[in-house]
C-alpha cells in the first residue's frame, strides 16, 4: 500500500492536494471528517466543527492514533493507493511514518485561508473571521497529545506546501513531491 498523510490548517488546500492525487494519480481517499459525521450521525448528533473537534479528541482518549487507526480500517485492499486526510498531532504524523507511508503539510495565510473556507460553503466552513482565528488558536498547539497540534505536526511532516498561490502553483508542487516520492 502507498500511504500518504495530509496536515494542515483549515483552508490552506488539503482537500485541493486530495483532489489532485485522487484524479491524476489513482489515490483512494479517506477522510477523518466523513468517518467522524458517520459517528455523529449514528450517535442522533448533528455534525458540526464542535462535535468533531469532540469526537477527534474522545477517539486520541482511547490512544493518541485511535482516530487514525478506525479511519485507516476502512482502508480496503494493501495494494491500494491511499491518502488519509487530516491528520492533526504529531502521534497520527508518526504513526503514519511507521506504516512506511509519508506526510504532506500544507499551509496558507490566514486571510487566504479564511476566504477560501467562506466560498466553500461546507458544514465547518460556516464562522466570522474572528471565529475563524478563535478555532485556529485552538487547533494550532496543544501541551496535550490527544488534542489537536497542527504546528507541531506541519513541523513533523515529510513535505511542506505553501499554497498562497494559483491551483496550477499547487499541482506543480504536488509533482514534485510525488516524484520525489517514488524514487
Amino acid at each position: 500500500m502507498t500511504l500518504i498523510g495530509i496536515t494542515g490548517m483549515l483552508g490552506a488546500g488539503k482537500g485541493a492536494v486530495v483532489e489532485y492525487l485522487v484524479e491524476n494519480a489513482g489515490f483512494k481517499h479517506l477522510y477523518v471528517t466523513d468517518f467522524m459525521k458517520d459517528v455523529a450521525e449514528g450517535r442522533g448528533i448533528v455534525p458540526d466543527r464542535n462535535t468533531y473537534h469532540d469526537i477527534a479528541n474522545e477517539f486520541r482518549g482511547k490512544g493518541p492514533t485511535a482516530l487514525v487507526e478506525a479511519v485507516l480500517e476502512n482502508a480496503g485492499d494493501e495494494s491500494e493507493k491511499i491518502i488519509l486526510e487530516a491528520l492533526h498531532t504529531v502521534p497520527e504524523v508518526n504513526f503514519i511514518k511507521e506504516k512506511g507511508g509519508v506526510v504532506i503539510g500544507v499551509d496558507a495565510d490566514i486571510k487566504t485561508r479564511y476566504k477560501r473556507i467562506q466560498g466553500r460553503g461546507g458544514d465547518k466552513d460556516n464562522v466570522s473571521y474572528e471565529e475563524f482565528e478563535r478555532l485556529q488558536k485552538i487547533e494550532l498547539s496543544s501541551d496535550d497529545p490527544n488534542k489537536n497540534n497542527l504546528a507541531s505536526a506541519l513541523k513533523e511532516a515529510d513535505f511542506y506546501i505553501e499554497n498562497n498561490g494559483t491551483l496550477e502553483e499547487l499541482h506543480s508542487k504536488i509533482d514534485e513531491i510525488l516524484k520525489k516520492i517514488e524514487t
